[in-house]
């Protein structure tokens, strides 16, 4: 049997699918004969231990050979356009919903046409084919397309965050040719259970298709420490971008400091963004001495990692705006790190009494210093919630353990007849 897995860039290093991917992998060639990786993009370096699965990037280059022109008229021919426009979500006033419509029905031909080619190439049929989307976008249209001239073939896609939640990432709220695409999809994996509530709330007439298959990472071989020093220490995770809030956890540390000035606070901030010295100079200017800020940049999994055994950490804060599952925060529970995170998105089912502090979804300084204050008034329960934060991990988010289950899970997808 033939796995053809359709990314955005992975295996490119380009984004985050790696963090997943590069584990997941390894599960996927236990289960078929062939794993081939189709990424949308090539930009980037290249990882080069894949454990035998192939790469094929003429899907790539098929994509990047047509003009935004081309895609526009094959989106304006497509049958995906005219069924998108007939959804009953579907903003009838909306340009800026005619133009997604548009975009996301000409790639999708483009897909169509690139697996079509593709499997002729390949002298293979359907029946020998699993396609396996990592994101929920145009190149599940495309397969679905595809689908309808080879019937035998099929498609399943996982979902995350941004080909799931439409109020949260488009205006207007909409992701085109949904009904279309799940008339002919055999299954959709959201990342998180409010993925797949969110699904049959809004499908409702599809929820059989969707089932939750939840990512993970790997054992890091090691529990972090707490601070025996006296000091707090606090450690984040993310590019620094707006959704990320980043500037919140810093006021939040401003104003703990303020209040406590007998207790000394370190934060550690783990990611790059523009915005980054301009923080960085900002806690340099308006911390009091019994503050420090520390934005060391992009790190890879294993420097983070290797941070999280060398240094002791209280705390990992969150305050997204909207969030997936993040990578992130199951990597800072793996390593028993107690989390304070707001109440959004896949926060709910990773972040609990059990293991951290939920906050509001628009929480600032004063409710982020305040979960901090608690961590640090009840040390027996901060202990508490770092053997929670492992055992989460261990039940819900290990990432062998869950990869294998979906790969066994997908090769029986394919038996099926």
């Amino acid at each position: 049997m033939n796995l053809i897995v359709f990314t955005s860039s992975y295996p490119y290093v380009r984004g985050g699918e790696q963090n997943f991917l590069n584990v997941e992998v390894r599960h996927l060639l236990d289960e078929f004969d062939r794993v081939i990786f189709v990424p949308e993009t090539v930009e980037g370096s290249r990882f080069g231990d894949l454990f035998n699965a192939e790469v094929d990037v003429s899907y790539a280059e098929y994509l990047a050979s047509h003009s935004v022109y081309t895609i526009f008229l094959k989106g304006l021919f497509s049958p995906l356009f005219r069924q998108g426009m007939m959804e009953s979500n579907f903003p009838l006033f909306s340009y800026k919903a005619y133009r997604r419509l548009v975009s996301f029905a000409g790639k999708a031909e483009i897909t169509h046409q690139w697996v079509i080619n593709w499997l002729d190439r390949q002298k293979l049929n359907g029946q020998d084919c699993l396609f396996y989307t990592y994101w929920f976008d145009q190149a599940s249209g495309g397969i679905s397309l595809a689908k309808r001239q080879v019937p035998e073939l099929k498609l399943v896609s996982r979902a995350h965050g941004y080909d799931v939640f439409e109020e949260q990432y488009y205006d207007p709220p909409f992701f085109p040719c949904r009904a279309a695409v799940l008339e002919l999809i055999d299954r959709v994996f959201p990342a998180s259970f409010a993925g797949k509530t969110y699904f049959i709330d809004h499908y409702r007439f599809f929820s059989a298709l969707f089932e939750t298959a939840l990512l993970g990472v790997p054992d890091p071989g090691f529990l972090s420490r707490s601070s025996q020093d006296g000091v707090f220490r606090m450690v984040s995770c993310s590019m620094i971008r707006s959704e990320k809030r980043v500037e919140r956890i810093l006021e939040a540390v401003l104003q703990a400091a303020l209040l406590r000035p007998g207790q000394h606070f370190e934060w550690t901030h783990v990611g790059n963004g523009v915005t980054r010295d301009e923080l960085q100079n900002l806690a340099n200017k308006k911390f009091p001495a019994n503050a420090k800020a520390f934005f060391s940049g992009y790190s890879d999994n294993t420097a983070l990692l290797q941070l999280y055994r060398d240094e002791p950490f209280d705390v990992f804060i969150n305050v997204s705006e909207t969030e997936g599952t993040p990578v992130s925060i199951m990597e800072a529970i793996s390593c028993g790190i107690p989390v304070i995170a707001t109440a959004v998105g896949g926060n709910v089912e990773i972040v609990s009494t059990q293991n951290g502090i939920l906050i509001g979804p628009n929480a600032a300084g004063e409710e982020i210093s305040s979960a901090m204050f608690y961590l640090i008034d009840h040390p027996g329960e901060a202990e508490t919630k770092r053997k929670g934060s492992r055992y989460i991990w261990e039940t819900r988010y290990n990432a062998h353990l869950n990869f294998s289950d979906f790969a066994r899970r997908l090769k029986e997808i394919r038996l099926e007849s």
